[in-house]
């Protein structure tokens, strides 16, 4: 009776983990498809920035190590591979280390670019200020040029 039982468990088990090995073969193939293009696109903005191209291409090689996860969680569900389970394991790890690099890169391109609009600003804002001529000119509108009392 407990043989019978923990036969079950045991099919439950391995009937969980091939769900799980056939949706990381499936959605893995589809997200890193998806995080290339997103990557390529970010990457295309370095024509207009550099700072663009940082994180697109960490996009890129993340798309790449999920692909290779996705492949090698379809080779150990198929069991077509004896290190498949490894090679799973060693991708999905890159991928995760590439996802930091990337939040971490965003992260910073996001400061550099916040930093640099205000410097934009600040410079529109004071080159506005300098080629005005109400403080400079008196023949402005602010000043008249006979004033009525002395």
């Amino acid at each position: 009776m407990i043989s019978i039982d923990k036969e079950k468990e045991e099919g439950k088990q391995q009937n969980k983990k091939a769900r799980s090995l056939a949706d990381i073969a499936k959605w893995g193939k589809i997200t890193g498809v998806l995080l290339i293009i997103a990557g390529s696109l970010s990457a295309l903005t370095a024509l207009i920035t550099v700072l663009g191209a940082i994180p697109g291409v960490l996009l890129i090689i993340s798309g790449v190590m999920l692909l290779r996860s996705a492949k090698a969680a379809a080779s150990l569900q198929n069991g077509l591979e004896e290190d498949a389970e490894e090679n799973m394991l060693d991708n999905y790890a890159s991928f995760i280390k590439m996802q930091f690099f990337y939040a971490a890169a965003s992260i910073a391109a996001g400061i550099i670019g916040f930093i640099l609009m205000i410097i934009v600003f600040v410079i529109i804002g004071i080159s506005a200020y300098y080629s005005t001529d109400a403080n400079d000119s008196p023949d402005s509108y602010y000043y008249e040029n006979n004033p009525l009392f002395e």
